[in-house]
């Protein structure tokens, strides 16, 4: 008996259908097109697919997201202040976001305070001290799941590039002057043993994430981490994947800039340690052989919107799974 697990995402794709959904169809396709195989499916990406992805791992941690369309971050901070009482570990996933507020939104709902001005250091410096110590009293494991790895400052920064990869030619330098210093010596208490992008919260790794909260988060007490190797850890995904047959990757596009901030990357990573086929399903692929490849993709079926994910999830198990 064969075993397949049809892994991925469908926010944004052709036809519109939440991730499990569209996971869904593409299982019920594999079904009816080999001999009564195992599937298991397994939504695993950024933004929806995120809420979707962690929905049974409540009783592991509290999960917040910040919507890569909300010009504010205050709707997560006011969450975050919430689920603070209850200790434990608090995860905010955030992406890419088209109006990054600089976490000072973030700031706002943690600290239930109004106006916090990013062009204002001594201010924005004190927001950080308050959140700092409130976290710290709380105890809790606080945690950005960035769904980017643009930092907050920098030439490759949110800041500086917008979520179609275009550079952002007005540059507001007296706010980023602001926030370089009002984020220098974050957090507060730590032993700073080198200098460099890695020690300024607001130069690391997906420092950018939901308008700039993962810097936030870095320079009161919590960390970053990427939300495709977050979710590996939660959902166990190397124990799921061991000893299957086949794995089934649905991504909407494989072109950029989708592909830019996709967690393909992480599946087909735990899949070629196994030396695990790799298909994707999308509607539209500009990859060359060569990017396929890099990707750790074997095949790519492109639905172009006039193939049911389901009959895609068919044609692969035809193929695949002889």
């Amino acid at each position: 008996m064969k075993r397949v697990v049809v892994a991925g995402r469908w926010d944004g794709g052709v036809p519109a259908s939440p991730t499990g959904e569209a996971l869904d169809a593409i299982r019920r396709g594999v079904v009816a097109g080999a001999s009564q195989p195992t599937v298991l499916t397994v939504p695993f990406g950024t933004g929806p697919t995120f809420d979707e992805a962690v929905a049974d791992l409540r009783s592991q941690a509290s999960f917040v997201r910040v919507p890569t369309r909300a010009s504010s971050s205050r709707d997560a901070g006011e969450r975050v202040a919430d689920l603070l009482r209850n200790g434990g570990t608090v995860i905010v996933e955030g992406g890419h976001n088209s109006s990054p507020d600089c976490g000072a939104g973030f700031l706002e709902g943690l600290l239930d305070v109004p106006g916090i001005d990013p062009r204002k250091p001594e201010a924005f410096a004190d927001a950080l001290t308050l959140a700092q110590s409130l976290v710290a009293e709380a105890g809790v494991d606080l945690v950005c799941a960035a769904s980017t790895a643009r930092p907050l400052l920098g030439l490759d920064s949110v800041l500086a590039v917008a979520p179609d990869l275009e550079p952002i030619e007005a540059q507001d330098t007296a706010l980023t002057a602001a926030l370089t210093q009002a984020f220098a010596h974050r957090p507060l208490g730590r032993h700073q043993l080198l200098d460099g992008a890695d020690v300024h919260p607001a130069r690391q790794r997906g420092s950018g994430a939901g308008g700039g909260v993962g810097a936030v988060i870095a320079a009161i007490g919590g960390r970053i981490a990427s939300t495709g190797d977050l979710l590996l850890s939660l959902l166990g995904l190397e124990a799921i994947i061991d000893g299957v047959d086949l794995v089934i990757v649905a991504e909407p596009e494989l072109a950029s800039p989708v592909l830019a901030e996709s967690t393909l990357d992480c599946v087909a990573r735990v899949a070629a340690t196994h030396a695990l086929p790799v298909v994707a399903i999308t509607h539209r692929s500009s990859l060359s052989h060569f990017e396929k490849a890099e990707w750790g993709l074997h095949g790519v079926f492109e639905t172009e919107g006039s193939v049911t994910l389901e009959d895609a999830g068919r044609r692969v198990a035809r193929t695949w799974l002889r």
